[in-house]
């Protein structure tokens, strides 16, 4: 049997030493701090979601990343409040709901999603921040990089904002 053991002093360390080059770096393109996420979707890779996310976020990350609705919920159930970002855009409107509710960093990746999350947010006076996903080539989601309208539609959205980041998963030859 395989078995997996993670140093937490080591670990401490290295989440130390990787902020110490990002609080060091440069600003990004819109001026603000640099800020690093922790993935911690899939039971934070088999070393227990909520116990590891405490742990990141207890050595100084600010941000956590999740890939499902349960995810999420469960960290906000064990009384996380950090900054959570849902990595998986959706255009479900209930799941939209769910993500809303738990003060979640949304993923938009469709002019959908887009218009789902500013209706919801209208009925709720609320507002959002989210980031937005660019099919860069694999064909998995997303806008298509060559798409510039969607940056006007952003610009029109009332209740969600871009914040920090766009991301993709670029395909590499």
């Amino acid at each position: 049997m395989n078995k997996l053991e993670i140093s937490k002093e080591d670990l401490k360390f290295n989440i130390s030493a990787l902020k110490n080059i990002v609080d060091n770096s440069k600003k990004d393109d819109n001026g603000k701090k640099v800020e690093v996420i922790a993935v911690v979707k899939g039971n934070a890779m088999g070393l227990g979601l909520i116990p590891f996310s405490k742990f990141i976020l207890d050595s100084g990350i600010r941000i956590l990343a999740v890939a499902n609705l349960e995810e999420l919920v469960a960290l906000r159930e064990s009384k996380i409040e950090s900054e959570i970002l849902m990595l998986t855009p959706t255009s479900n409107e209930k799941e939209l709901r769910t993500l809303i509710e738990n003060k979640a960093t949304i993923t938009i990746g469709s002019l959908d999603e887009l218009e789902i999350a500013e209706k919801i947010l209208e009925e709720q006076d609320l507002e959002i921040n989210a980031h937005i996903k660019i099919d860069t080539g694999l064909a998995r989601y997303g806008f298509l990089s060559d798409n510039t309208d969607i940056l006007d539609c952003f610009e029109n959205a009332k209740r969600v904002h871009i914040t920090r980041n766009v991301y993709t998963f670029f395909k590499t030859y």
